[in-house]
């Protein structure tokens, strides 16, 4: 191409990064008198139901040789940058231990770099930080077999300091991530919010164990979904079953109290404790 030729591309594309700008301008003007609105509520400005739609929608449409994972960090970092204008105080505390750096990773390409995030050594820690302050979020790593101390149980109190996971990570993956293979949960002093594809969690803990089978027959007598995955782990001498379904439940659904009594849990106990968006299918 000649250089007037060039000059021209150039000068075009410097009035699209001009539009661009202006864009974002309105959208924070936006964000700005939404939050001028709701001026004593307080609160957590944090829609995560809505976010997971506004990304798969992003993403479904997005054409082109631009990477997708690169809209998807452009929109986080719009995102997070907003909740922060609505919320000025909020916190991300990351159980990240040592040996195990890739949450700080997941957390922040979730969360974006404006956002300030504060580490800890254990999910006990992260949840004491998310109880003591109802602007602090969690990032705790995602439930497994091994685990010999496991901090979903605690979550099945009637405490109103108790959060409820809200998110799971990665919702993508990113290319050059080194977090991958690990996995984490999201946890906030919120309801969680239905996108439209999401998975529950349910907490049983039961004086005797219980089979798959018979944990099956109990949510289908109560009219619930068949569960995708269920973790069984014994702490202090109790069973304790975390529950994953399709769908949205929480602790008010009468549903709950029917699986308790289908599964005969005379002292036991039977809690939704959050649910998440399911993670993109896009590939990054």
């Amino acid at each position: 191409m000649d250089s007037p030729t060039l000059d021209r591309l150039r000068q075009e594309i410097d009035s699209i990064d001009s539009d661009l700008h202006g864009l974002i301008e309105r959208r924070a003007d936006l964000v700005d008198r939404i939050a001028a609105s709701k001026k004593g509520g307080g609160g957590l400005a944090l829609r995560p139901g809505r976010e997971a739609q506004v990304m798969r929608k992003r993403l479904a449409g997005h054409r082109g040789p631009f990477p997708a994972a690169a809209v998807w960090r452009m929109w986080r970092e719009m995102m997070c940058a907003f909740t922060l204008m609505q919320t000025p105080d909020i916190k991300i505390a990351i159980c990240r231990p040592i040996d195990q750096p890739g949450y700080w990773d997941l957390a922040r390409d979730h969360f974006g770099c404006q956002i300030p995030l504060v580490a800890h050594d254990t999910p006990a820690q992260v949840l004491a930080a998310v109880r003591a302050s109802p602007t602090t979020l969690g990032v705790v790593p995602a439930p497994i077999e091994a685990d010999t101390t496991p901090w979903w149980p605690l979550l099945t109190g009637r405490d109103a300091s108790l959060p409820n996971v809200v998110v799971r990570l990665p919702f993508l993956m990113m290319p050059n991530a080194r977090a991958r293979g690990i996995s984490a949960f999201v946890l906030a002093r919120m309801e969680p919010e239905e996108s439209g594809d999401d998975r529950a969690l349910i907490a049983l803990e039961a004086e005797t164990g219980l089979s798959r089978n018979r944990i099956a027959g109990a949510l289908e007598k109560a009219g619930l979904p068949a569960f995708t995955s269920a973790l069984d782990q014994v702490v202090g001498g109790v069973h304790h079953y975390l529950v994953e379904l399709p769908g949205l439940v929480t602790d008010s659904d009468p549903r709950l109290g029917a699986l308790g009594a289908a599964l005969g849990l005379q002292n036991g106990r039977v809690a939704a404790i959050g649910a998440y968006a399911a993670p993109a299918l896009v590939r990054a």
